[in-house]
């Protein structure tokens, strides 16, 4: 079966999806994991060398457009509750569409998708992950985000609830992984941001050092960081929300209570949708889920990441995600 896949490498984490999925599929499938064409000549272009193939979309907005002749597949992923009315409409003129989380899947049904939509998730257990393997906290308790340095990730929020937990300089440590283009300044020292180009080894090795990862992003189609840190076995405390949902089960993680409130901001109007809604943890909830994590005993955090990962892995792992994806493709390649 001759697959593309069509990713925007320059989207950081549409570039890991993109090869995850061409490293599960290589060794059953021809596959060519190309950039989305931008130009019409491009995609005319590919058309003529790739006729009838199976391609699947990995981008954004605008980015959807389907190669003539080909089987078009579409894995949209969006953050916030509504999906942009414009962007529904060029979804629908491809064969089918994929999604990651239940949560995408919701908002493309409430948003009057037409084309049939599968919850077909990738697989995420493939990479090297290194596990924590003792779950004392000694010393400094060490709080750990990994996330682009955008509102969305909420880093204020999160900044501010730690400095709430922690009045006194030095008492914790929060260590925040962003993007390389981050040119903010930390506001106190005990608050690290690091904004280093990384490897992805490199990433993946440093979950298992901290003794907590914590997000109070406003909203997440997925989630990448919060599945490297469930299969790192590294203790969360999140909210239960949008993508959220379908990788954590509610007694594997610390939950930061949220509001779900209007959000009326966005990066680029073309995002934007009409009573588009996000998760808001106030830094007085990332402050008391902070508090109560640390009144956890070692065991417990434990046995909350050994819950979060089994869970994790009934959908996400190998055995079962391949399962799905591969009897999808047979289907399509019957039609």
């Amino acid at each position: 079966m001759n697959i593309a896949i069509l990713t925007d490498f320059h989207r950081g984490s549409y570039k890991v999806i993109g090869e995850l999925y061409q490293n599960i599929l290589t060794p059953f499938h021809d596959i060519e994991h190309l950039p989305t064409p931008k130009k019409e000549q491009d995609r005319i272009t590919f058309a003529e060398r790739f006729p009838s193939g199976i391609v699947l979309h990995n981008t954004l907005g605008k980015g959807f457009v389907p190669i003539d002749g080909c089987y078009n597949i579409a894995i949209p992923h969006h953050e916030w509750s509504e999906y942009p009315i414009p962007w529904i409409h060029l979804l629908d003129k491809f064969d089918e569409v994929w999604t990651t989380t239940n949560h995408v899947k919701q908002v493309l049904h409430r948003g009057k998708l037409k084309r049939p939509c599968f919850f077909i998730p990738p697989v995420l257990d493939q990479e090297q992950f290194i596990p924590k393997n003792d779950w004392k906290i000694e010393g400094t308790p060490c709080f750990y985000f990994v996330g682009e340095a955008h509102f969305r990730k909420a880093h204020h929020l999160l900044m501010q609830g730690f400095m709430n937990a922690f009045p006194q300089v030095g008492k914790a440590r929060l260590t925040i992984k962003t993007s390389p283009s981050c040119s903010w300044s930390s506001p106190r020292e005990d608050i690290i941001i690091i904004n280093k180009e990384w490897s992805r080894a490199k990433l993946l090795s440093e979950y298992s050092r901290h003794d907590c990862f914590i997000s109070a992003s406003l909203g997440e189609g997925l989630g990448l960081p919060v599945a490297e840190a469930i299969m790192a076995e590294l203790p969360i405390c999140t909210n239960f929300w949008g993508g959220h949902k379908s990788l954590l089960t509610r007694n594997g993680f610390i939950e930061i209570p949220h509001e779900e409130i209007i959000q009326p901001f966005t990066s680029d109007p073309a995002f934007y949708a009409e009573n588009q809604k996000c998760a808001y943890s106030s830094p007085e909830n990332i402050k008391n889920t902070i508090k109560k994590f640390l009144k956890t005993s070692q065991t417990e955090r434990k046995e909350i990441t050994q819950i979060a990962k089994e869970y994790f892995l009934k959908t996400y792992g190998r055995e079962n995600a391949l399962k799905n994806i591969e009897s999808r493709l047979v289907e399509i390649n019957q039609k």
